[in-house]
């Protein structure tokens, strides 16, 4: 199974702060509704390839609730990611015929403009969030993700998610395994240390020295540290607040401004 991501979460404590942050950088995010069980709610940015962000927060404010609740109480920004599974059952089994450790299937629900959107989730790898969490749809798949109303506009998708990892070759060892990976690009850089890039894959990681990533690590443990939107930068930049380019793996690179390192764009 190719990685590809469905969508990744983005933590915040409360919902409209954390949509407010995104329209000031120039986002529209549009209410997505409220998991009962979860004691959560979302809104989401849906990209034109499909993919979208997920900015999830607790209903009540200062609660315990969802998946992450530790990224929730810190506004902590990206907390997971998601692929599409054909079946969350047959991809579970799989990983656990890899000696990777999984939960689930937990059956989920959410409230939206069409119904109920419900579907199957599995998480793998424990207790960290680097091997990424896998979904199916019991329903259509538009009951959960409707379509992008940006289409023509400079960011078209999720380029990268950049995670964060106290060992980089023994990550490197885990993804090769569990998806027969060829070897990783390397690189290098003053925020994310060491970095790893399988070809033709999304997922990055990094071993970080010290700064702000290396904090993250050592609060939350391994986990996304930015999630990169494929863009065209230079016109991105006419419509978002980018800071200086860098470049990774040969591709340039601008953070959006107000999220540290947290959201960026790629160049596609």
């Amino acid at each position: 199974m190719r990685p590809v991501i469905d969508h990744v979460p983005v933590a915040g404590s409360d919902l409209d702060t954390l949509v407010t942050r995104f329209e000031n950088a120039g986002f529209e995010p549009r209410y997505g509704g409220k998991h009962p069980t979860m004691g959560t709610e979302m809104a989401m940015l849906v990209l034109p390839d499909g993919s979208y962000l997920e900015l999830l927060a607790p209903v009540d404010t200062g609660t315990r609730a969802g998946h992450w609740p530790e990224f929730l109480a810190a506004d902590a920004g990206p907390c997971a990611w998601c692929v599409d599974a054909g079946s969350v059952h047959s991809e579970l089994q799989r990983a656990i015929s890899h000696d990777v450790t999984v939960h689930g299937p937990v059956r989920g629900r959410r409230e939206t403009e069409h119904g109920a959107a419900e579907w199957d989730v599995g998480f793998l790898g424990g207790d960290d969030s680097v091997l990424p969490f896998v979904i199916s749809d019991r329903t259509p798949r538009e009951y959960r993700v409707p379509d992008s109303t940006l289409y023509g506009s400079p960011v078209s998708g999720i380029g990268r998610v950049v995670l964060a990892v106290h060992d980089l070759e023994a990550a490197v060892e885990r993804f090769t395994r569990l998806y027969r990976l060829p070897a990783p690009e390397r690189d290098y850089d003053d925020r994310f240390g060491a970095l790893a890039a399988f070809p033709g894959q999304d997922a990055v990681l990094c071993e970080p020295d010290t700064g702000p990533v290396r904090e993250r690590l050592e609060r939350f443990g391994p986990c996304p540290a930015s999630v990169l939107l494929s863009a065209d930068v230079e016109d991105a930049a006419t419509r978002h607040p980018l800071d200086a380019t860098r470049t990774l793996f040969g591709k340039r690179v601008r953070f959006v401004e107000g999220f540290d390192y947290r959201l960026g764009v790629v160049e596609r």
